[in-house]
């Protein structure tokens, strides 16, 4: 018997001359690897009340113009089952901005409103997030749970007073001189939707939209030049954050190797509806008094990734 009748009587999905063609197994993982830029700016606010809001402000520190060059890793793993995980971390520079400092009447008299430059930040975050997947011919669709961890040093150096108050700022600190350091972590919940859509071939559209069903604030102000005269160091900040949201999309082209490049932008939002500064190293005021401070980050973003292993067949991947 020749080899091409035995190839004939094979279950294969078509032969040619003595050899034959099977189909590709459907791979068990479908994983992707790979790493962005991202350019983002951002903004920080922290007030300062008395005892409660009622109360009144005592101050507030505005951080506007935060502008931010960081590069991340990404990660995407999924089973045939529908079971997926992802994430991302990632790291860099908030390179500029602007302190506005205010303290107000009639705890502040008269108002005072100073401005400071910031240089010098850092800022780092990560994401991990379990979830689940259906598939369908060119769309994925799915839901997760996951953890984020979002970390935000600023530095104010100098002060010029721009108000009224010949008492704060009053002559001009040099921009030399590091003046106020605001360090704040968030460690978050999320709740939220993925898709994926192939709509031609070789792009796809990806959309992630988290809920953040409750958050925690872990955060520091150091106003290094009232220490030791006010303070022995840093006023530790506490509070908890509910309902707020992080957004992300992207458009990508994958080559028929695997390899995709894409663009896409991302928005953060976290705000305490409840919190706490603890004076209580200070030498005056030596008790807590409450606070909201809420950060915020958006921008756009670079990435370049590799696929290995298609789960099924769809229409365009």
């Amino acid at each position: 018997m020749t080899v091409s009748a035995l190839a004939a009587d094979l279950p294969v999905e078509r032969a040619l001359g003595p050899y034959f063609i099977a189909p590709n197994p459907i791979a068990q993982w479908a994983i992707e690897i790979g790493g962005r830029y991202w350019f983002s700016s951002g903004r920080t606010q922290l007030d300062l009340f008395g005892f409660t809001q009622s109360d009144g402000f005592l101050s507030r520190l505005s951080y506007t113009g935060l502008n931010a060059q960081t590069g991340e890793v990404f990660g995407r793993v999924e089973h045939v089952s529908g079971f997926l995980v992802k994430g991302f971390a990632g790291g860099g520079a908030i390179t500029n901005g602007n302190l506005r400092d205010e303290d107000f009447f009639p705890f502040t008299d008269p108002y005072s409103s100073t401005n400071s430059e910031q240089r010098d930040g850092r800022l780092a975050y990560a994401t991990i997030d379990f979830g689940w997947t259906w598939r369908s011919e060119g769309i994925k669709f799915g839901f997760f749970i996951g953890y984020h961890f979002y970390h935000e040093q600023v530095n104010a150096f100098g002060c010029t007073q721009n108000a009224s108050n010949a008492f704060i700022c009053a002559p001009s600190i040099p921009g030399s001189v590091l003046t106020i350091t605001q360090e704040t972590d968030w460690h978050a919940m999320r709740l939220g939707l993925n898709t994926e859509w192939w709509f031609a071939p070789g792009w796809r559209l990806s959309v992630d939209a988290a809920w953040i069903p409750w958050a925690s604030l872990v955060a520091s102000d150091t106003h290094w030049l009232r220490i030791p005269a006010d303070f022995s160091g840093s006023i530790p900040e506490r509070g908890d954050s509910f309902l707020n949201v992080q957004l992300e999309a992207f458009v990508s082209y994958q080559f028929l190797n695997g390899f995709s490049l894409g663009v896409g932008g991302r928005y953060w939002n976290f705000s305490t509806t409840s919190g706490q500064a603890h004076f209580e190293s200070s030498a005056v005021n030596g008790f807590p008094q409450q606070i909201s401070l809420a950060t915020q980050r958006w921008g756009g973003f670079l990435q370049a990734s590799y696929r290995f292993g298609v789960l099924r067949p769809t229409r365009y991947n």
